[in-house]
C-alpha cells in the first residue's frame, strides 16, 4: 500500500506534474540530471510484453544542448532515465521511477521559431533482442543438466554485460542441451527457459533485469491492492471491451514425447464462474511443446496458458487524473457500478502524455475469486 503522506499529495488538487530525466552513459552512470520542459511526449508501459516500456519526448533545444556528441548527453547506446511525479509544498518533489531506457533515433528540428529534438527511449530488453544489441557472435551451449537460474545469471551477467538484476531461486535443471547458432540472441535462449520452467523475464521500471515465476491466480487473492478507486476522486471514467470470441476456458498442454512412448500432457480447466466450461461449455486451446518433459512442468504452463486466455475475455480501461506510483501488475480496487466494474484489477497496461494537463490510462484485468 502506497504510505498514506504521499496518497495524500497524489490526491491533492494543489500539486504540479514534474518531469525529470536523468541522462545517463552507457554504463547507466548520471551524466547530469534535469527537470524537463517537455513540449510534447508520451509514454507506454505493457505487462505482457516482455519490451515492456516505450517513450517519446520533443525537448526544446534553443541552446543547442542537445546537439549530439560523441562526449554529451545524446550519443549511440547512451540511455536515460525518466522520473514522473508532482512538485508541492514551494518546491518539494515526489517522483516515481519511470524505467531506464536506451536511445533511439534522434531527430532534431531547426526552424526559425523552432528548435526542438525529438527522442526516443527504447525498453532495455533492446539490449537482449537484437534491436540494438543481444545476438550471438559465436555458437552458445548450455549442457543437459545445468540449473537454470545459473543459466540465466550467465547470460544477463558474462554475455549480455548487465550488472543490475534480480534472479529469482529457479533449482529446475534443464532437460536437454541448448545450442545457439551466431546470430541467434540472447532474449531467444531466456525465452525458451521461461516456457521450460512458467517464469517471466524483463526488465523493472528501475531498469533491474528481473526472472521470476509469473504472478498465478491464487496469489492474487492474498495481495492487498495498492490503491483503491471510486467514482469521485482521481477518477475519470472507464470502458469495457467483451472479447467473447478469443475465450477459452480449457486448456491442454502437450509435450515431449517420452523414451518409453509416454507423451507428457496436463489439462487445466476452469469449470466454475460466468465463464467456467459448467456455465457456457468447454473452449479448448490446445498448446504443443516438446521441451516440456515432466507432468509437473506442463501443469505449470498449462495453468499459465488459462490464465492468459480468462485474461482476454473483458478488456477493462479506466482513465485518471494521473497516479503517477503505478506499475505494471500492480493491483487496484476499482467501484464503478454503472460500469459493472466492483473488486480487484491487475493493472496490465499503463499510459499516458508528458504535460501538465494529461490524463493517465491503465488498461486492467479483472481478477475472479473462483
Amino acid at each position: 500500500m502506497i504510505p498514506q503522506w504521499e496518497q495524500d499529495i497524489i490526491n491533492s488538487k494543489i500539486k504540479k506534474y514534474v518531469y525529470v530525466i536523468d541522462w545517463l552513459d552507457q554504463n547507466e552512470n548520471t551524466i547530469e540530471e534535469i527537470t524537463v520542459d517537455v513540449v510534447e511526449g508520451s509514454l507506454n508501459f505493457d505487462s505482457k510484453r516482455n519490451s515492456r516500456r516505450s517513450a517519446r519526448m520533443v525537448l526544446n533545444n534553443i541552446n543547442g544542448i542537445y546537439v549530439p556528441s560523441a562526449n554529451g548527453k545524446l550519443w549511440i547506446d547512451n540511455r536515460f532515465k525518466i522520473k514522473a511525479g508532482y512538485e508541492y509544498d514551494d518546491g518539494q518533489y515526489l517522483l516515481y521511477n519511470q524505467g531506464t531506457y536506451v536511445l533511439g533515433n534522434p531527430t532534431l528540428t531547426s526552424l526559425p521559431a523552432i528548435r526542438e529534438v525529438e527522442i526516443e527511449g527504447l525498453d532495455k530488453w533492446t539490449l537482449l533482442d537484437g534491436t540494438i544489441a543481444g545476438r550471438l557472435e559465436t555458437k552458445y551451449q548450455i549442457d543437459v543438466g545445468t540449473r537454470v537460474d545459473v543459466v540465466i545469471k550467465d547470460l544477463i551477467t558474462t554475455i549480455a554485460g548487465e550488472n543490475r538484476y534480480i534472479i529469482d531461486e529457479c533449482d529446475t535443471t534443464l532437460p536437454y542441451t541448448i545450442t545457439k547458432e551466431p546470430g541467434n540472441t540472447i532474449s531467444d535462449i531466456i525465452l525458451e527457459i521461461c516456457n521450460i520452467v512458467s517464469y517471466i523475464a524483463y526488465f523493472d521500471n528501475n531498469g533491474v533485469f528481473r526472472f521470476r515465476p509469473y504472478i498465478k491466480p491464487e496469489d492474487y487473492s492474498i495481495i492487498p491492492p495498492s490503491w483503491y478507486y471510486t467514482v469521485s476522486g482521481l477518477y475519470l471514467g472507464s470502458t469495457r471491451n467483451f472479447k467473447w470470441l478469443d475465450v477459452k476456458n480449457k486448456v491442454k498442454v502437450i509435450g515431449d514425447t517420452l523414451s518409453d512412448g509416454t507423451v507428457v500432457e496436463a489439462v487445466s480447466e476452469q469449470t466454475t464462474g460466468d465463464v467456467g466450461t459448467s456455465s457456457i461449455g468447454e473452449r479448448l486451446k490446445i498448446v504443443e511443446d516438446s521441451n516440456i518433459w515432466t507432468v509437473d512442468l506442463a501443469q505449470q504452463r498449462a495453468n499459465y496458458e488459462l490464465q492468459q486466455s480468462l485474461r482476454i475475455a473483458e478488456e477493462y480501461s479506466i482513465t485518471l487524473v494521473p497516479n503517477f506510483s503505478h506499475l505494471p501488475d500492480d493491483i487496484i480496487n476499482n467501484t464503478d457500478e454503472s460500469n459493472g466494474l466492483s473488486g480487484n484489477y491487475v493493472i496490465q497496461t499503463i499510459n499516458y502524455n508528458l504535460s501538465h494537463d494529461t490524463e493517465m490510462t491503465l488498461g486492467l484485468w479483472g481478477i475472479s475469486d473462483e
